[in-house]
C-alpha cells in the first residue's frame, strides 16, 4: 500500500495591476487583491475557509520583494493571518518588483518595456545578484517575525541549473520551481515532469505536469494548477496518481483564480471554489492521498527511491470536458 503525497501550493502575490504599462494611471493593489473588500471576503479567506473544513494545511510561497513597492507591514498582515492559522510559509519572488527600487522608475519603464523573460527572472542574473535578492527575500520574513523559509519558488517557474548551488548556499533546502507546462529548463537533468530529485544538495520538488487534451483534443503537456484543471480532469488526475502508485503530486494555484477585479468590486468565481473544495474533500476522504506541505515533504524518506517521472496520460475526453465545465460556469453567472 502506497501513498500519494500531494502538496497543494498558493503563489501568493499582489497585483501589479498594469503600473508598468501605465505609470502615470495605475499603482498596484495590496491586501484588497488578497482578501476582497471588507464584508464581501473573497480570494484568500475563502481559501483558508475551505482547508479549514476539511483539515488541510497548504504550503503559501509569499512573495517577498514587493516591499520595494508597499513597505513590509501590507504583506505582513496577510502572513500574520497565514500563519495563525497554521500553514507553511515559503519564499517567492518576482524580481519585476525591484523596478521600482530605481527613484525614476517612470522614466525607466517608459523607454524600456518591461518582460518576464528578461526582468522577472533569476535565470540571467549574476551569482551575487540572485545572492542578493535571496537575502532580500529572507530579511523580509525575519522583518514580518517569520522563521527564515528552507524553501523556494522562483517567479513564473523560469528556473536553471545554475541557480541550484546559490539556493543551497542561502539556506534554501527545497525548490519547487520546475513546472514543464509552463517553462523548459534547457538542462534535461531538471526537466521533471512530477518526480522529486536531488538537485546540487537541494531537493527539487516539482509542480506536477501531465499530458491532456487542448481544445483540439491534441495531446499537450499541461500544468497541475487549480484554474487550468477541469472537475473532471482534477479527479481523474488524482485517481490516476494513486493507480500508478505516485509518490508526489504538487499543486499550483494562485488567490488571483478565486475571484476577479470586477470594477466596483471583487466578483467571486465560483468555479474555482468549486474546484478547490472538490480537491480538499478527496484529500481528506481517500485514504491513498495525504496532503503534505513543503517543511514536511523533507521528512518523507521514499520520496526520491526509484522514481518514475514518464507523466501521467489523462483522457483526452476526460481532459477536455474542462471546455463544457467553463462554458457552462458562464452561462450560469451571465
Amino acid at each position: 500500500f502506497m501513498t500519494t503525497h500531494v502538496a497543494v501550493t498558493f503563489d501568493i502575490e499582489f497585483d501589479i495591476n498594469g503600473t508598468f504599462a501605465a505609470p502615470q494611471r495605475r499603482t498596484p493593489r495590496g491586501a484588497i487583491s488578497l482578501t476582497g473588500q471588507s464584508g464581501q471576503p473573497s480570494g484568500l479567506p475563502v481559501i483558508l475557509d475551505t482547508l479549514d473544513r476539511h483539515g488541510v494545511r497548504a504550503t503559501f510561497f509569499v512573495e517577498a520583494l514587493q516591499t520595494s513597492w508597499f513597505g513590509p507591514e501590507e504583506m505582513g498582515g496577510i502572513v500574520e493571518i497565514l500563519n495563525a492559522r497554521g500553514h507553511d510559509i515559503q519564499l517567492h519572488l518576482h524580481p519585476v518588483w525591484l523596478i521600482f527600487d530605481n527613484p525614476d522608475w517612470v522614466s525607466q519603464v517608459q523607454s524600456e518595456p518591461p518582460r518576464a523573460s528578461v526582468h522577472d527572472t533569476l535565470v540571467n542574473l549574476s551569482r551575487e545578484r540572485v545572492t542578493e535578492i535571496i537575502q532580500r527575500g529572507k530579511a523580509t520574513f525575519v522583518a514580518w517575525g517569520l522563521p527564515e523559509p528552507t524553501a523556494i519558488r522562483t517567479g513564473s517557474l523560469f528556473v536553471e541549473r545554475h541557480l541550484y548551488p546559490i539556493f543551497r548556499e542561502c539556506g534554501l533546502e527545497v525548490s519547487s520551481s520546475v513546472g514543464l507546462g509552463l517553462y523548459h529548463p534547457e538542462d534535461p537533468f531538471i526537466r521533471l515532469y512530477h518526480s522529486a530529485k536531488l538537485v546540487d544538495e537541494v531537493m527539487e520538488v516539482p509542480v506536477s505536469s501531465y499530458i491532456g487534451a487542448d481544445h483540439h483534443l491534441s495531446l499537450r503537456t499541461r500544468l497541475a494548477t487549480l484554474i487550468g484543471m477541469g472537475m473532471a480532469e482534477q479527479h481523474s488526475l488524482l485517481q490516476q496518481a494513486v493507480t500508478e502508485k505516485l509518490p508526489l503530486l504538487v499543486i499550483l494555484s494562485h488567490v488571483s483564480e478565486f475571484h476577479s477585479n470586477a470594477g466596483s468590486g471583487y466578483r467571486r468565481n465560483t468555479l474555482t471554489e468549486r474546484k478547490f473544495e472538490q480537491l480538499c474533500s478527496q484529500l481528506s476522504q481517500s485514504p491513498s492521498l495525504q496532503a503534505v506541505t513543503m517543511s514536511e515533504l523533507l521528512r518523507v524518506t521514499d520520496l526520491t527511491i526509484n522514481t518514475d517521472d514518464t507523466p501521467l496520460t489523462l483522457s483526452r475526453w476526460r481532459s477536455a470536458l474542462r471546455f463544457l465545465e467553463a462554458g457552462m460556469q458562464k452561462a450560469l453567472s451571465t
